[in-house]
């Protein structure tokens, strides 16, 4: 987004139909959320009437591996969509306008399915965690159009940087803490272990969204072309699913820390 921002600003993209607008964004964005959302309570209520509908305690050893293998099928379609999608529309952003609600299908079948099974066992958190990311979304909006806060490329870089040496600590380090808890059977040293590092994620979420923000205002600002409205809506739909996503898995984290000690 940004290196389009900079092409356009120094005239090396012309406007082939008419300009980008913020009316435009906001409904697409609109759109691709209510998309995701309405197909993930379909799926919710889909797997509820069929294998969900089986009280946790009373959850077979079968039915769990088949749930299970159910959300790593959907996750590897949606990843590798995901992967294909953000390649294509490095060359193409005007087939975000295709890509982007193919993409919202799948990943509201994912959802559906994250939210079917967290609430067997944690009922409410994943509302919890849809509530949570329209607050984070709010305040973004306040802080960037209330009192003018911006994202620096600086701070960006730092953001990226820590990202990737974060991926790197967590692939060395939940294994370790996971062999460690299994040998000690100390399973509040995991939990609290993901539990940081989820917090962590929903931090860096909470950046990616407001510099989504930020670049939308700087390509609306910038005269960009009308289709790159698309893609501007999809990369800030996306944004927001992996903000719920972390903030889902932080919410269970904590659940599971300190809830229902008997269970």
């Amino acid at each position: 987004m940004r290196r389009w921002t900079r092409l356009q600003r120094r005239g090396g993209m012309a406007v082939e139909q008419n300009a980008a607008t913020y009316r435009g964004v906001t409904g697409k964005s609109i759109f691709l959320v209510v998309l995701t959302i309405v197909v993930a309570i379909v799926t919710e209520v889909a797997l509820w009437l069929t294998i969900f509908n089986v009280e946790a305690g009373n959850l077979q050893e079968e039915t769990l591996y088949r749930l299970v293998l159910i959300g790593v099928v959907i996750a590897a379609v949606s990843g590798v969509a995901m992967i294909v999608g953000s390649i294509v529309l490095i060359f193409n952003p005007a087939a975000a306008k295709v890509i982007g609600p193919l993409y919202c299908l799948m990943q509201g079948v994912f959802l559906g399915a994250i939210a079917g099974f967290v609430n067997m066992f944690a009922p409410g958190v994943s509302l919890a965690a849809l509530l949570g990311t329209g607050v984070v979304f709010a305040m973004c909006l306040l802080l960037y159009k209330g009192l003018g806060a911006r994202i620096s490329s600086r701070f960006a870089l730092g953001m990226a940087i820590a990202a990737i040496s974060f991926v790197l600590v967590e692939l060395i380090c939940v294994p370790v803490v996971w062999l460690v808890a299994a040998q000690s059977g100390n399973l509040a040293l995991l939990l609290g272990v993901q539990a940081a590092l989820a917090f962590f994620c929903v931090i860096f979420a909470t950046v990616t969204v407001f510099w989504d923000i930020q670049n939308i205002d700087y390509m609306v600002q910038a005269g960009a072309d009308k289709k790159f409205e698309w893609i501007l809506a999809f990369s800030l739909t996306t944004s927001l699913i992996y903000l719920y996503m972390e903030i889902l898995e932080l919410l269970v984290r904590i659940f599971a820390l300190f809830g229902n000690k008997k269970d």
